[in-house]
């Protein structure tokens, strides 16, 4: 009998390379999507489910699960998020809140209606994707930074309190190559508005172009990641852990080599921040 995978924001970048490559191994597949149309353009079969699913509501998510009941659900991948940016200072208290709401509590909401589903299978796994700013914090990127980093406290009690039951495989990618100034856009709101006349307006502009180019220099495809997710979800015996990315795995061994004082003077020199 086929192993299934659910496989939350299939819409674009991961969670849409991850589908094709999971059902070349053999896999059926749950896809969904905040909105489902978005995935009108995957190729049908016996091995593809699609169900909408918006993390962030408990609606949809107790749907989904209800959806996936007959199958033999044996892993999840909990990808779905986004990344609010901007200072601090200038950042509402309600874009923090949306940004864990997806990024913490909606992974949380899935991992937990999925869970009864997936202890049905044994050799069951739940692969949640944190990132390489779960570990550490960059300038201007605070409210992803702190998603993330909960993410990974999340996933790391997870595992002790259910891993010789259902193994928790906590991913962790560097920079991923997207479109990523309209993902920002839509993130940014009125944010640039809000920096006009302050000292932040030219440094998000620095941002923009910095982050252009380490996307263009370092930035990984998304099916090459993908494929890193896919080795950890089909292995006799599951990772703890999966860095993804050059950058990923050389700046988190620079930060944890370098004293504080010269790691921050380098972030603030590269973000103009000095």
């Amino acid at each position: 009998m086929r192993n299934w995978v659910l496989i939350t924001g299939c819409s674009t970048g991961i969670g849409r390379a991850l589908v094709p490559l999971c059902r070349a191994a053999g896999w059926g597949v749950v896809a969904t999507a905040r909105r489902v149309e978005t995935l009108a353009d995957l190729p049908s079969g016996e091995d593809l489910r699609v169900l909408p699913l918006d993390v962030t509501d408990g609606t949809s998510v107790a749907a989904a699960a209800a959806a996936c009941a007959d199958l033999p659900l044996k892993a999840l991948v909990n990808n779905a998020g986004y990344g609010q940016v901007g200072p601090l200072e200038l950042l509402r208290a309600e874009e923090l809140r949306v940004q864990f709401e997806t990024n913490v509590i909606g992974l949380h909401q899935v991992t937990n209606a999925f869970l009864p589903l997936l202890r049905r299978e044994p050799g069951a796994r739940i692969l949640q994707v944190a990132s390489m700013l779960g570990r550490l914090s960059i300038p201007l990127a605070g409210p992803y930074n702190a998603s993330k980093h909960a993410v990974v406290a999340l996933a790391e009690s997870l595992r002790l309190e259910i891993g010789r039951e259902v193994a928790v495989v906590l991913v962790e990618p560097g920079a991923i190559r997207t479109e990523f100034r309209e993902t920002l856009t839509k993130a940014w709101g009125d944010l640039p508005g809000r920096a006009r006349g302050t000292r932040y307006e030219a440094i998000l502009a620095r941002y923009l172009a910095v982050r252009k180019q380490q996307g263009e220099r370092f930035a990984m495809d998304p099916a090459r990641c993908a494929r890193k997710i896919l080795k950890a979800l089909v292995a006799e015996r599951p990772p703890r852990r999966v860095v993804i990315g050059r950058d990923a795995f050389w700046v988190g061994k620079l930060k944890a080599l370098l004293p504080a004082a010269w790691w921050e003077a380098i972030l603030r020199r590269a973000y103009g921040l000095r």
